[in-house]
């Protein structure tokens, strides 16, 4: 072969890898700003079946972005109204997001990406609220399939033996009265569908449910540093108002879950400096 041919060969080989590199991107860039602009219509349009309509576009092209070869390895940034996380092995992203109504409630909806390290080859898991969370689930294993619904806003990993899971903190709008901040533990294998709930608290549950007034808002976060989950210790104002949430106060104390080699340790109204 000519060697100027072969010159030219290899320059049109090198161009055209360049620019579908560029054109896959500038269309990742582009869903993206069509993304945001429908989660802002989710939560803003005046009806209900309106945000219904633009939150099955919005499910529709999320699913479209996580789907594309090397979406796994583009950055997704912050999308308003839309939690995207991603623990620091990139073993897995999990996307969630709500659709809230005019009546106070909420529906939501989720989206794990779990691939390999390269990339190249992803299984999608489609989340949408099946049940309605409570106390007789802190101790089931629930499918993907069978998924509760809540924003995720936190993953912490925690690795018991040689086994790794993700811990998630997550945020459920529940109704008009209350809300609530729960704790639960993802288990992602490379075999196997992920699912929720591992008994690594020291309770034997495998979840945790905070219930409280929607009118105000508790803390529930992890401190990287003491390796605590900490959040606002509640209680009823009296014996009558035992399980009715709308009224539990808090006596300015906190409860942890400390991070330790066997799970989450539990430990009720401790006292801490410079938590808000």
């Amino acid at each position: 072969m000519n060697y100027t041919l072969y010159k030219i060969i290899i320059y049109l080989f090198v161009f055209s890898f360049f620019n579908l590199a560029f054109t896959q991107e500038d269309n990742f860039l582009e869903e993206i700003k069509i993304a945001t602009q429908l989660a802002e219509s989710v939560l803003n349009s005046e009806t209900n079946k309106e945000r219904e309509i633009a939150n099955e576009q919005l499910k529709q092209i999320l699913l479209k972005i996580v789907s594309e070869k090397k979406s796994y390895l583009y950055e997704f940034g912050k999308i308003k109204h839309i939690s995207i996380l991603q623990p620091k092995d990139k073993k897995f992203k999990i996307i969630s997001w709500f659709l809230p109504y005019t009546d106070g409630t909420y529906k939501y909806f989720g989206i794990i990406q779990k691939c390999n390290k390269r990339g190249k080859k992803c299984q999608i898991y489609l989340l949408e609220d099946q049940i309605k969370l409570s106390e007789d689930y802190l101790q089931k294993t629930i499918q993907h399939d069978e998924w509760y619904g809540c924003l995720y806003y936190d993953i912490i990993p925690i690795k018991i033996g040689k086994e790794n899971y993700y811990t998630l903190l997550g945020w459920d709008g529940n109704n008009a009265q209350t809300s609530k901040k729960i704790i639960d533990v993802l288990k992602i294998t490379k075999k196997q569908d992920p699912f929720f709930g591992v008994s690594i608290f020291n309770n034997d549950n495998k979840r945790f449910i905070i219930e409280y007034a929607s009118k105000y808002p508790i803390s529930l976060k992890y401190d990287p540093k003491l390796e605590y989950i900490v959040f606002d210790h509640l209680e009823p104002i009296d014996e009558v108002s035992i399980n009715n949430f709308s009224i539990y106060a808090t006596n300015l104390s906190y409860d942890i879950f400390k991070k330790t080699k066997f799970g989450w340790k539990l430990e009720k109204e401790i006292y801490l400096n410079n938590q808000k």
